[in-house]
């Protein structure tokens, strides 16, 4: 999908564009520059109507009880003559990620217009589905058909490929070498920072490299604290931090069950800097933990702060230092308290041990040892947000 040039109008000094489906000037943001090249694209290229087209639809209009609007709606006519629509397009900003929550944004538009088809774009990349009447469910499709063929029913199914081999334990190092070597110097990559020294590195690529691996799956059991209902692979999500940052990327994610409860959580490997530090980027292990309240890091573990490596035996420890919201820091004493009572075994000294790993192959999911390392990290990052709660609920209480 090409960006054309897009002529700009000048409103009280600002930059707008004239939308000629809203009939009005629209002020210039990277999100509406998005759009506009959007709509270029499906009457140019598509060959969509521009009658069938509506902008900044509000799903109300479709006797739908929602307030919410769907930036584009396709519409086509029935049988019956009715103009129904036939396709939803999302437009993003160029900086916001394709991530699962903006899928499921689009899926929920599909689902409440009865669209069969959806697009979602920021501009740069783009998710294009299908609805699979005889299967109930979407299917990713390589692109938006032509206006014709959406109205025949046709698409091309996306081809994702098999999964590619893992590299071999004792290439690990030197494929790292290659990857670091062929950085820029103001680039640290999305995983591992070439900065996080190479003996913690290694093994940090090999768990990296055991949770994209999708073809080993983590055992359904229960385990403590919470049980294991589904290990549902990879998805591409972005969480925050106490601090502000955004984590994007591929997470490990699990559906699991704790009491009377059924949450996400889910575990990724990420550069990781302080405010703009770029030049102390450092490696992190993070879990991620969604709710109906919010999505966030419960656990940012620093590779390059809590490892210890001695021979080929990596122990994951971590310092225990963690925040809550907009309060500041907690506790680690208060924090330790908690871990005590839930699970004593995570105490060691001065720190919070998670697990050791032999680095002497290739880790994988359903390992014993990497099964324990998995369990305690979500453990830890459960008990961390029950502090959390606890700290919130006393600060209400004292005012």
């Amino acid at each position: 999908m090409k960006s054309g040039k897009l002529k700009k109008y000048y409103r009280n000094g600002k930059e707008c564009y004239l939308d000629p489906f809203r009939k009005k000037l629209i002020y210039v943001t990277p999100e509406e520059t998005v759009r506009q090249n959007v709509l270029s694209y499906l009457t140019n290229e598509l060959n969509i109507p521009e009658y069938m087209i509506e902008v900044e639809q509000i799903l109300s209009h479709y006797n739908i009880k929602s307030k919410k609007r769907a930036d584009i709606v396709i519409h086509c006519q029935d049988n019956g003559g009715e103009i129904i629509p036939i396709a939803v397009v999302e437009c993003k900003a160029p900086d916001v990620y394709l991530d699962d929550r903006a899928r499921d944004q689009l899926i929920e538009y599909c689902d409440m217009t009865g669209a069969d088809y959806g697009m979602l774009t920021n501009g740069i990349s783009k998710v294009c589905m299908k609805y699979d009447c005889d299967n109930e469910y979407y299917v990713f499709i390589d692109s938006l058909p032509s206006y014709d063929k959406m109205l025949s029913g046709k698409y091309t199914v996306f081809d994702i490929g098999e999964l590619p081999p893992r590299i071999p334990f004792d290439e690990m190092e030197s494929y790292l070498c290659k990857e670091f070597a062929s950085y820029e110097p103001d680039y640290y990559g999305e995983d591992i920072s070439k900065l996080t020294p190479m003996k913690l590195a290694v093994p940090t690529f090999n768990f990296l490299e055991c949770l994209l691996d999708t073809r080993v799956k983590l055992p359904c059991s229960d385990y403590g604290m919470f049980k294991v209902i589904e290990d549902y692979g990879i998805r591409m999500m972005t969480y925050g931090n106490s601090s502000g940052g955004k984590f994007y990327g591929p997470y490990r994610s699990f559906l699991v069950k704790t009491g009377d409860n059924t949450e996400f959580y889910s575990i990724a490997v990420s550069t990781y800097w302080k405010g703009d530090d770029e030049a102390n980027i450092k490696t992190c292990i993070s879990v991620a933990h969604d709710d109906e309240k919010n999505s966030h890091h419960a656990l940012q573990l620093v590779v390059d702060d809590n490892l210890a490596v001695a021979g080929n035996k990596v122990s994951f420890y971590h310092h225990g230092r963690i925040a809550v919201g907009k309060m500041g820091s907690g506790r680690i004493a208060d924090l330790r308290s908690f871990v005590e009572k839930r699970c004593p075994e995570l105490i060691s000294g001065n720190r919070f041990y998670l697990g050791s790993l032999i680095n002497d192959r290739l880790w994988r999911l359903d390992d014993p040892e990497v099964i324990k390392l998995i369990v305690n990290l979500i453990t830890y990052a459960m008990i961390r947000d029950e502090y959390r709660d606890f700290v919130k609920s006393s600060q209400s209480r004292n005012k």
